[in-house]
């Protein structure tokens, strides 16, 4: 198998003659497939009119219901990362558009959950065309082995980036310059 050609811009801190050519080069690969999921996103962000957290909001709403899980703002708040507030004023944008409903939960009259409406996972699914078949398809085309592999790295490179800055302490107790 060929080594992937490498671009000067696309490069990352080492030097061309560089032992670590191959790593070099799958970091690369990874880099380019990032930014390309990212344009991907935003142009479903933009085709649905919403903002990167509304996006992953709905998804993540869509796929609890498919795998029959409810989901309530604080389980959505912790996912997003985000405050209780900036939770409720996400859960109001996207139930004024038609997105998203708050309904009591069948289980516990307090508490609520979060319903997505019978057209968003249609809209979602439109706005993103053919785009999840045809990784559906590239992702077919690997041996049982292979598909393994990439599962493994991913998890490990996933892991890895977990960890960087782990320790570095967020929010208030941060200290000052």
């Amino acid at each position: 198998m060929a080594e992937p050609e490498q671009h000067v811009e696309t490069r990352y801190w080492f030097p061309e003659n560089s032992e670590k050519q191959r790593s070099v080069a799958v970091l690369d690969a990874m880099r380019t497939y990032r930014a390309a999921e990212t344009a991907m996103q935003r142009r479903t962000q933009t085709s649905m009119g919403m903002g990167e957290n509304d996006l992953l909001a709905l998804r993540y709403v869509i796929m609890a219901q498919r795998d029959g899980r409810s989901i309530g703002p604080k389980e959505l708040t912790r996912y997003l990362g985000i405050s209780s507030a900036s939770t409720t004023v996400l859960l109001d944008r996207l139930e004024r558009s038609g997105q998203m409903r708050r309904e009591n939960s069948p289980f516990d009259r307090r508490a609520l959950i979060l319903v997505p409406t019978a057209t968003t996972d249609a809209e979602v699914q439109a706005a993103l065309g053919e785009v999840p078949e045809r990784m559906v398809e590239v992702a077919n085309t690997l041996s049982h082995e292979q598909a393994l592999t990439v599962i493994q790295f991913l998890e490990n490179m996933r892991s890895a980036v977990d960890e960087i800055d782990s320790h570095v302490v967020t929010g208030s107790s941060a200290p000052q310059a």
